[in-house]
């Protein structure tokens, strides 16, 4: 059974002044960008790693049994192709994390911004819609844990991020030097 969603608040919306009909505006300008970008980022990714995963099977496929790959040895014990696989393969796994912080960081602060918009609303006492009434100063806690949470996983990504490409370059030096 679903809750019905009541009104809360005073002021309606042909009551409030050009500043709150502008701010609320912002508001929700900026929310549905972030959710579309949440959108595209996710789409975007899924297909990047479904077009990776292709391109390494077919260069696997195609050249495992080339004389390129054959009786190259790195450090005398592991192959080349075996020693770019795991290359490549720990640089697609932090590049999944790194996928996974930064979509995390699209939807918080996606909620970010409608939790500042609810703060809005009450501190000017507009009226808003919702399942229960809502408590500035936990609306005011739930922001600041956001922003804490946004900006860990802002810099977690980049970081994540520098190392795959790290990776990556050594994964195509390795190549480069030993064929």
């Amino acid at each position: 059974m679903t809750v019905k969603r009541k009104y809360f608040g005073t002021k309606r919306r042909k009551d409030l002044s050009e500043f709150e009909k502008e701010s609320l505006k912002n508001y929700k300008s900026r929310f549905s960008l972030w959710h579309l970008k949440q959108i595209d980022a996710l789409t975007f990714s899924i297909n990047l790693l479904f077009t990776i995963s292709i391109a390494v099977s077919g260069f696997l496929i195609a050249n495992q049994g080339k004389g390129i790959f054959n009786d190259k040895l790195i450090c005398e014990n592991y192959s080349l192709i075996r020693t770019v696989l795991f290359i490549l393969t720990l640089s697609a796994s932090i590049g999944i994390l790194g996928l996974i912080s930064r979509l995390n960081d699209l939807r918080l602060t996606k909620e970010k911004i409608r939790v500042r918009q609810r703060i809005f609303e009450l501190e000017n006492d507009i009226k808003y819609e919702d399942y229960q009434p809502s408590d500035i100063e936990f609306q005011k806690t739930i922001r600041d844990n956001l922003i804490w949470w946004t900006t860990l996983l802002g810099r977690t990504t980049w970081i994540l991020f520098y190392i795959q490409l790290g990776l990556f370059i050594l994964t195509l030096w390795t190549i480069v030097v030993n064929v």
